[in-house]
């Protein structure tokens, strides 16, 4: 419909110039170089103005300028074009001159210096002009804010019902001064942003929408694994890439169940019958022209990155199933994770998935009765306990009688004819399994029940045991607390999807992990949708045989390589696309069920306003419902299709202002409270990041949002979806990009691996997640006596015994003097460096910056590199040398000191054990400290005050989405105090923020 996309193409450029309108009116209006208002004040503004030419200017002429004005701005501060009028662009700077003059460290020591009456006149003029601007009140007119990519992802998703990721194709946005994103002074649109909206309305709405009458198609398969499972298994090898393990055909059985279903579809049939003229055979290229027909040329079951586990086998296929151990992550090439996959990684290969939709996966799976494989150099039990039962290869019988059921050590003496060969010795015990390298006879330690036993063993393919000693453990023995342990700890099942490549896999985890708990077979589902998982590329009827294959990996996922039971894998079913009922939720959700449906008007108008109504997240105005109609009806009357016609209107609502941004309506340029739509969206945003759920929605209907506002923030911060308010303000106020772009030297230290690096990026996450839903004082962001670590992150800091929480982030106590808050966490330390040495000078800036809100001025432009060799200088006269340039000790001053304490800590962002450290440094208020430990405890208590305005100051920056002004600022400076009895506790400081005028206000 050329003419049609003609029509819409021009509404949609029309919201364009509306938002752009908007955007221009708002800037204006928020211009900030007017002067003051005259608010009742004239007789102050008018002193102030009669004394800046008279004593204020000569002062600066005589003192500042010479240093500071647009010819040369030294340390990048000009004072020259300052008028007295105390614009918002310039009281953060009077501030900044009035405090440098008042302690005396401006002018200079080497420069005159004003009398102490004319410093007086001089920092009483400015206290006077500032106290007034603080006064004074400014115009505000509303605002208008587009959404980030984050919170336009997620509102999309929550409109539409969608988890497809459609957003990949926006620009990221820019970061304010602050480091936020969500900054309305930084949210630029151009017409290219407005044309991937539309593309990406376009492809929703296209996934939601189906056509009613038709038969959705289903894919189904199932995998049965276990020992010779198959009685009729594929007669021929199949044919592999490098570095593949395929399991033996008789241990897996794939078939297509047709799901039980409330609607009739059409089961999808994977094809079987394949002709290929190129194939692999290990590393050896295989051509010409080969028929296959077989399921088992669609689906196959293969091991990657298997050879060569440290400790037993990593994965053995037993009547009950596949067992896999924890998989190791793979050695990391060129700094990238090799693509081979971690050891003991179990596969399916298939060649057919849905292009699109939701899926299920169902993972039949439990934790293995296992026994822990003992060490190199554990001794044999000696055979003159009573309880010991020996079993040789001369007995009658093949069962051993335990008189006891507890711990037993597995002691196997073996006649080997060749000690080198690599065949593992397989033990079985009743019906458990259990295979390692016979290092000694010290084997294993199991728990057994009483009674009879059956036993037998294998090294290879032969028998040759010359006997197994079992022998009862002291439950107070140092081995039985070891298995004590370890039979305690719980495999994590993990599920990726992804493709088949020549040099390896390409996968991407579904969901998070789930522990698997107990020893029954259990369904462990995960769900997502497939078209945010990597898809092969091909051309269609590709003739090499593994060209675009794609894979589902199970893994039992690593975490710090301490000993746990093996993973027990029964069977794999995959549903996809996953439909509960037809049509789908996403298209029940916009074609509602309404007794006009047979009324295409009526039907339409009900339609328009429901979804508008969700979209705009407020009650949609009766000229909005018009507007969006005669779309539908331009549309209808040109093809008579409802349902492209509806989807048509759809677009509009979806590329409209009131959707893609945040808008605060202002009739006057006095304050006005927000209403309670905006107040709801506003509320939502600032702690989901995203759009407002139904019960916020009710409340701003009837009005009762704002006396309810204690009650529903509580109940936000406690919403699973507060994570994302987590994820997105530690990310942007600490600044933890850097650990995703810092290179780091993986020579020097090799424990910051790929996948360590990424759980350390996300401790201060969840550390201050922790700390605001437990309402835990504002100390905790310096010092604190624990930690918030999974067992990745755990290990890395020592700790690796004491938490038993997998991948799951829980609170550890550390007794380390060199842990505890934020300063000390790796994963920010390790981005405050090159990757190769620690950076004083980045930590120390981002301290101030962060953590105390002092920050340094921007460097000025073109400071000349330093002529001398620095190779055999210490920090410190490196420091100096870098400082005594022209231009730089102002800023280095106010950073330095903040820095040095940190050069404990390597660029790995761990404790430096064992070397000499130079870490004393004396503060910019003279304060002397020895030590981060020192500093930490400076701040805690000396400058917790000024911890906790900076904590509120980026708060509440991020909550108003924009800068704050000058009078805001001095406002959280001064209200903060009144939290300073209670230790400044964190949810506490959110509600105060949320609850202020400038949160409040538009």
């Amino acid at each position: 419909m050329p003419l049609l996309d003609v029509y819409f193409r021009s509404i949609f450029h029309c919201s364009f110039l509306l938002i752009t309108a908007l955007l221009v009116r708002h800037n204006c209006l928020f211009a900030d170089d007017e002067p003051p208002a005259d608010n009742g004040d004239d007789q102050i503004i008018a002193e102030l103005q009669i004394a800046f030419p008279k004593q204020i200017q000569p002062f600066l002429q005589k003192h500042c300028v010479r240093c500071h004005r647009a010819e040369e701005m030294m340390s990048g501060i000009r004072v020259d074009q300052l008028d007295g009028t105390f614009i918002e662009h310039d009281l953060r700077l009077w501030s900044s001159i009035q405090r440098h003059v008042a302690d005396a460290s401006m002018p200079p020591e080497e420069e005159s210096q004003p009398t102490e009456s004319d410093r007086l006149v001089f920092t009483t003029w400015i206290e006077q002009g500032l106290k007034l601007a603080r006064s004074r009140k400014k115009d505000k007119n509303g605002s208008v804010r587009r959404l980030t990519v984050a919170q336009y992802r997620n509102t999309l998703k929550d409109l539409l019902g969608l988890e497809d990721e459609l957003t990949e194709i926006l620009p990221p946005d820019a970061v304010s001064k602050e480091g936020f994103l969500n900054n309305e002074q930084s949210m630029l649109l151009s017409p290219i942003l407005l044309e991937a909206y539309f593309e990406i309305a376009e492809k929703g709405l296209d996934l939601c929408i189906v056509d009613e009458d038709s038969k959705p198609i289903i894919q189904t398969f199932r995998m049965d694994l276990g020992q010779s499972i198959n009685p009729t298994p594929f007669p021929e090898n199949l044919i592999l890439g490098a570095n593949s393990h395929l399991l033996n055909n008789a241990d897996f059985v794939v078939t297509q169940p047709r799901p039980e279903k409330l609607f009739d579809f059409n089961p999808f049939s994977m094809q079987t019958h394949f002709r290929f003229i190129e194939g692999y055979q290990g590393n050896a290229t295989v051509r010409g022209w080969r028929d296959y027909d077989s399921i088992y040329h669609a689906v196959f079951a293969c091991m990657r990155g298997s050879e060569g586990y440290p400790k037993g086998l990593a994965f053995q296929t037993i009547p009950e199933g596949l067992l896999i151990r924890p998989a190791i992550p793979s050695a990391e090439i060129f700094q990238v994770e090799s693509t081979y996959g971690p050891k003991a990684n179990f596969k399916i290969s298939l060649r057919e998935l849905p292009d699109q939709g939701r899926f299920r996966i169902t993972v039949n799976a439990a934790r293995y009765e296992d026994g822990l494989l003992l060490e190199k150099g554990v001794k044999a039990q000696p055979e003159s306990n009573e309880n010991t039962v020996t079993f040789s290869k001369d007995s009658p019988t093949e069962t051993a009688q335990l008189k006891h059921a507890g711990l037993y050590q597995i002691d196997v003496y073996a006649n080997l004819e060749d000690e080198k060969s690599s065949h593992n010795l397989h033990l079985q015990l009743g019906e458990r399994h259990f295979s390692g390298t016979l290092h000694q006879p010290a084997f294993l330690v199991v728990r057994l029940p009483k009674g009879a036993l059956p036993i037998s063993t294998k090294y290879g393919e032969k028998n040759v045991s010359d006997r197994i000693v079992l022998t009862p453990l002291d439950p107070h023995s140092e081995l039985a607390t070891q298995f004590k342990t370890f039979e305690q700890r719980s495999p994590r099942l993990g599920v990726h999807i992804g493709l088949r490549r020549d040099c390896g896999s390409t996968l991407t985890q579904v969901g998070n992990a789930q522990p698997v708990q107990t020893s029954e077979l259990q369904a462990y589902r995960f769900e997502g949708a497939i078209g945010n998982y990597p898809s092969p590329d091909v051309e269609k009827e590709n003739v090499n045989y593994l060209a675009g294959v794609r894979e589902i990996g199970f893994r039992s996922e690593f975490t710090d390589g301490r000993d746990m039971p093996r993973l027990l894998i029964r069977s794999v079913e995959f549903e996809g696309p996953l439909y509960k009922i037809w049509p789908p939720e996403t298209h029940r959700q916009i074609f509602i069920v309404s007794e006009n449906q047979n009324h295409p008007d009526t039907y339409a108008r009900e339609i328009l306003e429901s979804f508008a109504t969700r979209a705009f997240r407020r009650s949609v105005s009766e000229d909005e419902t018009e507007q969006l109609l005669n779309v539908w009806k331009d549309s209808f009357s040109e093809n008579q299709d409802f349902q492209q016609s509806i989807k048509d209107a759809l677009l509009v609502i979806l590329t409209a202002p009131q959707f893609l941004f945040f808008i605060e309506n202002s009739s006057t340029p006095e304050a006005e409270q927000i209403d309670s739509w905006e107040l709801a969206s506003k509320l939502s945003y600032f702690l989901w990041n995203t759009a407002p759920d139904a019960e916020l929605l009710e409340h701003a209907a009837a009005e009762t949002l704002l006396p309810s506002l204690d009650s529903e923030i509580d109940r936000m911060i406690e919403d699973p979806r507060f994570q994302e308010f987590a994820n997105e303000f530690t990310s942007q106020w600490l600044s933890l990009d850097k650990i995703d772009v810092v290179e780091v030297d993986r020579k020097r230290y090799p424990k910051l691996t790929r996948d360590t690096k990424t759980a350390l990026r996300q401790e201060p996450v969840q550390y201050l997640q922790y700390l605001i839903q437990n309402n835990l004082p504002v100390r905790n962001l310096v010092q604190s006596d624990f930690i918030v670590a999974n067992e990745v992150t755990a290990n890395y800091y020592g700790l690796g015994s004491q938490t038993e929480s997998g991948l799951e982030f829980v609170p550890v106590r550390h007794q380390s003097e060199h842990l505890g808050g934020l300063l000390s966490q790796a994963g920010i330390l390790a981005g405050l460096s090159d990757g190769r040495e620690s950076n004083p000078v980045k930590r120390g800036a981002w301290l101030a910056r962060k953590i105390i809100a002092e920050p340094p001025d921007d460097p000025p432009p073109n400071v000349p590199a330093l002529d001398e060799d620095l190779t055999k200088l210490t920090l410190r006269e490196k420091l100096e040398l870098h400082r005594n340039q022209k231009g730089c000790v102002k800023c280095h001053l106010g950073i330095d000191p903040w820095g040095v304490p940190f050069e404990q800590y390597d660029a790995a962002g761990l404790f430096k054990t064992g070397a000499k450290v130079d870490s004393h440094s004396t503060l910019p208020d003279t304060t002397k400290v020895a030590d981060l430990k020192e500093l930490k405890e400076y701040l805690a208590n000396d400058r917790i005050d000024q911890v906790a305005f900076s904590f509120l100051k980026h708060l509440a920056s991020y909550a108003a989405g924009r800068s704050l002004t000058y009078s805001e600022i001095e406002f959280l400076k001064e209200k903060g105090l009144e939290f300073q009895l209670e230790e400044y506790r964190m949810q506490d400081l959110i509600h105060f923020v949320i609850k202020s005028e400038l949160f409040l206000e538009k």
